[in-house]
């Protein structure tokens, strides 16, 4: 008797969260739903219950409380005006609270208060400030209104983040409790432990270690130089075990500024450097400008910048250097002449096989999308890729283990399969890797078929390079030594790789390499740090990452890099370009491992817009239903489950707002801020235009296309190489070998 009586108190509430809860989730309610949580206290896994309409009885309710409300500001004008004129404070008794408003409604001014005291009020004073009370209630009024709205009311979007919600996630909150964490140098007590550094001889990322100890502490220095501005820097002390440093906090130090809260309204949204982000964006959209470049404008470290315009690294060329930090462009198609340049040699610290293997690979994942685009299918381009890589490490170890330069290894890419000397050198060198002479020979001398598409892929990669203007802009030669990655990352400097989209002439494959190096130099920097990490992190702004430098390592970095100092955000068009780069599971893992999506509208990738929907989930809402009879009608209500954003939605964002779907929080709607906007926008254009105008000036100096044309056509006639017949001093079609215009001697 005992035993059933306790068995039907425990049952009876169970029974009754099962009747409250919709009808496809009673039957999941049980013991364990009473035991646990409330089904209201969380969304996740359960649904609400179903909305109940609001009858007329609120909205009265709210109505009759502003008309009491604008009563007691009329009276509370009189009562003003008496304190002013020196009569007290004339306020009715409750017995003539009803003759008082009627009198002011009425024009007597005095009513309720008696002759004595309100008889000589002037009714100009008195209703001139009743006005002015009513005006500010009913903007008061209008205000609350709309706010409870959209955040409380029938208004609000049902399913998106509140703002604690934004607050915990991307909030000033965040960023306080993690910055001892990203910034132990600035903030609170770091031990300096000592790190295994590479020594002398060792590789970092493809080059040798070059003053890797010095490089590493000033990539630690905690000066101010490397804090923004709202760090304050006061206190230092140091000895010889540990270093304490206190700073006035500053979000900017800790992450980087992604905008303010629209849906819902919150303050600035900050996103961490020890977090990743995914941008995607339709040509035009204003990523760029309203996200990466903010983004790199406030980061206070080193940074890695892919681009495809000119404009945009002329934008932040200026403000990127400023302070002394150094800053190196990747040009090989000389879009901007005159900028810093970034010499890089292919060849260097290739004695190490590890160096060569990890270099080869960068490369030939560069023409992975250069083989699809042309038609072939995505894994024979990635197979071909991986032979092709085997081939070109082999080229450039024997290079480097023999003093030979790019020039040695691009005689042997041009005819691989006919190039006997790399193999020699594997073979006979005792420094060479065990067995690599076999992986080249296998590559180029197996099936007809096969090695013939292997030599081609290592053409395409290496492709670039045969250009000799080209070429000589990115590699060292005379009075060019290559640039010190690691003294520039340290110092806080920017590295710039400016590529194009060009199915005819693509920089993917170098950019690709380069990228590659500089990450696994920051990475080096990150391990020796007596920190553990990069302070200030090292910022990889990815931009057009499809089409400039598809690293095939972003997945592994983007999952182990970001606890060493190291963020990174990478920027697409569509979903299809990352799929057409990685393939549909690397792209979906890359796409899973990002800490923070960021969505602008116009996208027209439907398919991407519907998966977007269906991760951000749905919301229960009511929908009426009106019944009309012979005689009768009705109205009924009902909960269904709707999507939070549908897909079109997602594509008719405004202009400079995005959809944030950031960690295990729900979805988001932020407000950016344009970069060009405002006075520090006017700063920056500023800036751009004389940057464009210097190299305006570096290109006039440049040897034009027409006085090459002059040089070589008489070289031809003084070798006797001009076809027969051919007038002399006259090129091709009439063109004069002197002047190169037609015999118009005058240019």
């Amino acid at each position: 008797m005992i035993e059933s009586t306790r068995f039907r108190l425990l049952t009876r509430p169970a029974q009754k969260v099962r009747n409250f809860l919709p009808g496809g989730c009673r039957a999941q309610a049980g013991l364990g739903a009473y035991r646990g949580m409330s089904p209201n206290s969380s969304s996740i896994g359960r649904r609400r219950p179903d909305p109940v309409p609001w009858s007329w009885e609120v909205p009265a309710g709210v109505a009759l409380a502003w008309l009491c409300v604008a009563a007691a500001a009329l009276l509370a004008a009189r009562g003003v005006v008496g304190l002013l004129t020196g009569r007290g404070w004339l306020w009715p008794d409750s017995t003539r609270l009803v003759q008082a408003l009627g009198g002011l409604l009425t024009g007597r001014v005095g009513a309720g208060v008696g002759s004595a005291g309100g008889a000589e009020l002037s009714p100009v004073l008195v209703y001139g400030l009743a006005a002015m009370f009513e005006v500010v209630l009913l903007v008061a009024s209008i205000w609350v209104g709309v706010r409870f709205w959209t955040t409380l009311g029938p208004g609000r979007r049902q399913g998106m983040a509140t703002r604690a919600d934004a607050e915990t996630i991307l909030g000033v909150g965040r960023m306080r409790r993690v910055r001892k964490l990203i910034r132990p140098d600035l903030y609170g007590r770091a031990g300096r432990r000592h790190s295994r550094r590479p020594s002398a001889g060792s590789t970092v990322g493809g080059g040798p270690v070059r003053s890797l100890g010095r490089a590493a502490s000033q990539a630690t220095d905690t000066s101010p130089r490397h804090a923004t501005e709202g760090a304050e820097h006061t206190a230092v002390t140091t000895n010889d075990d540990t270093t304490t440093r206190r700073h006035r906090f500053a979000p900017q130090t800790v992450g980087w500024r992604l905008g303010v809260g629209k849906v819902p309204r919150t303050g600035p949204l900050w996103v961490p450097f020890d977090r990743t982000c995914g941008v995607y964006g339709p040509q035009g959209s204003g990523k760029t400008l309203d996200l990466l470049t903010p983004a790199l404008l406030a980061a206070p470290g080193a940074a890695l910048v892919t681009l495809t315009k000119a404009d945009d690294l002329l934008l932040t060329l200026d403000a990127r250097s400023s302070g002394g930090r150094p800053v190196a462009v990747l040009d090989p198609f000389g879009m901007a002449p005159g900028v810093p340049e970034l010499v890089w040699d292919p060849v260097d610290g290739c004695v190490d096989s590890m160096v060569a293997e990890r270099r080869a690979k960068a490369f030939t994942a560069g023409t992975v999308k250069g083989a699809v685009a042309q038609g072939s299918g995505d894994s024979a381009a990635r197979f071909y890729a991986a032979e092709g890589a085997k081939v070109l490490q082999a080229f450039f170890h024997a290079a480097a283990l023999t003093g030979r330069s790019i020039e040695h290894v691009l005689e042997w890419v041009a005819n691989p399969r006919g190039a006997s000397t790399p193999e020699e050198i594997l073979r006979s060198h005792p420094h060479a890797a065990p067995f690599w002479h076999g992986l080249l020979h296998g590559a180029l001398h197996g099936d007809e078929r096969t090695a013939g598409n292997t030599a081609t892929t290592v053409q395409q990669a290496m492709a670039l390079f045969f250009q000799e203007s080209l070429r000589s802009r990115c590699t060292p030669g005379p009075g060019r030594p290559a640039t010190d990655l690691a003294d520039l990352i340290a110092r806080g400097g920017t590295i710039y790789l400016l590529g194009r989209d060009d199915p005819y002439a693509s920089a993917s494959p170098l950019m690709t390499a380069i990228a590659e190096h500089v990450l696994d130099t920051a990475l080096a920097l990150a391990i020796a740090s007596p920190f553990g990490r990069l302070c200030p992190s090292f910022l990889a702004c990815l931009d057009e990452l499809p089409s400039t430098a598809p690293l095939p390592t972003l997945r592994t970095r983007m999952a182990n890099e970001r606890a060493l100092g190291l963020s990174f955000i990478y920027a697409a068009q569509t979903w299809r370009q990352l799929v057409i780069c990685y393939g549909e599971d690397e792209a979906r893992a890359l796409f899973g491992l990002t800490n923070v999506i960021a969505v602008f509208g116009g996208g027209k990738d439907g398919i991407f817009n519907r998966e977007l929907s269906e991760l951000i989930g749905t919301s229960r809402v009511s929908r009426p239903t009106y019944s009309r009879g012979r005689g009768n009608s009705g109205t009924s209500y009902a909960g269904s489950d709707e999507p939070v954003l549908r897909p079109e939605e997602i594509r008719l964002l405004p202009e400079r707002h995005a959809l944030v779907i950031a960690e295990n929080a729900k979805p988001l709607i932020a407000a950016l801020t344009r970069c060009v906007d405002g006075r520090p926008g006017r700063a920056l254009l500023a800036a751009q235009a004389a940057a464009a105008a210097r190299v305006e000036a570096a290109r006039g100096r440049l040897t034009p296309t027409f006085a090459r044309t002059t040089a070589a056509l008489e070289t031809s006639q003084q070798l006797d190489l001009r076809p027969a017949g051919a007038a002399p001093g006259a090129g091709p079609e009439g063109v004069s070998a002197v002047s190169g215009r037609g015999g118009d001697r005058s240019w």
